[in-house]
């Protein structure tokens, strides 16, 4: 087998087991990330101290505090394998220790919603809610940290120059993924039919990703997050298929020099300009 064909063999098990990673984070018991709102909930529970079995003020408060406590857990344990799924991708040494301080500091502006919910075999139930996005604070903070130091790669030329109309300054990206049952990411790649990556995290700026998110997942082309997102002049394109775990969008090669070529000159993919209908 020769070096690049062995390299791209690479290069796929990696994207593979990023995937089954990601799909495993979201599938953990009691965590719920929301793509469409930019959060995830998570829920814990808990049951109070058996020394307080006859003082029910005293087992309610050390129920819910147990429950707080498993909500957190969860978070931490989520953020650790978004961060070990990134590593996966990167030259990036991973350090668990500060992986796990770095996650226990931001879990600290997830709020709880709603009051805690107690239920007669006296267990406690709590619902506990952080951004996925919005900077300093939120899980990608700490998700993206193996892509902070990496160098920015450009974006690939175009297989072929796609002209431009004059005067169509494009605002943003649109893939339409109905019918194709797309998995939400925190780190998406979009591809072209022969499996060239035409955008990724590796062509962004860190503080960008962590702002905004690489993209933003909408139910509908008009709809406000997709507008707020894209602007009101998007190209849009049609998702041929899905690929590793439904997680990534496919574009035909000429919707990918189309995307490539208009990206040059209204760099709407450097600004994370990009929506996936789903």
């Amino acid at each position: 087998m020769s070096f690049k064909k062995l390299a791209a063999c690479l290069t796929a098990a990696v994207m593979m087991l990023a995937t089954l990673a990601v799909t495993f984070a979201q599938e953990m018991d009691g965590v719920n990330p929301d793509f469409i709102r930019g959060v995830i909930q998570v829920t814990g529970e808990g049951v109070g101290k058996s020394a307080y079995k006859n003082n029910p003020g005293k087992y309610r408060l050390t129920a819910s505090k147990a429950a707080r406590m498993d909500a957190q857990a969860k978070l931490v344990e989520y953020i650790k394998v978004q961060v070990e799924t990134n590593a996966s991708m990167t030259d990036y040494e991973l350090d668990v220790y500060q992986v796990r301080t770095s996650a226990q500091g931001v879990i600290r502006n997830a709020r709880e919603i709603g009051s805690p919910q107690y239920f007669d075999d006296g267990t406690c139930k709590v619902i506990m809610e952080m951004p996925l996005f919005g900077g300093k604070g939120s899980v990608a903070e700490v998700a993206f940290l193996p892509f902070k130091d990496e160098p920015k790669v450009s974006f690939p030329q175009p297989s072929m120059t796609v002209s431009q109309p004059s005067g169509n300054n494009y605002t943003g990206l649109i893939v339409d993924c109905r019918g194709k049952n797309l998995n939400p990411v925190m780190s998406p790649v979009i591809k072209n039919s022969n499996g060239q990556a035409i955008y990724g995290h590796q062509n962004l700026n860190y503080d960008k990703i962590i702002v905004s998110g690489m993209a933003s997942y909408a139910s509908d082309i008009n709809d406000q997050i997709s507008r707020s997102r894209a602007g009101n002049n998007p190209l849009v394109v049609k998702a041929e298929s899905l690929s590793d775990i439904n997680a990534n969008p496919v574009v035909s090669v000429a919707d990918a020099d189309k995307i490539l070529s208009a990206n040059q000159h209204d760099k709407f993919l450097e600004n994370c300009a990009v929506v996936f209908i789903n």
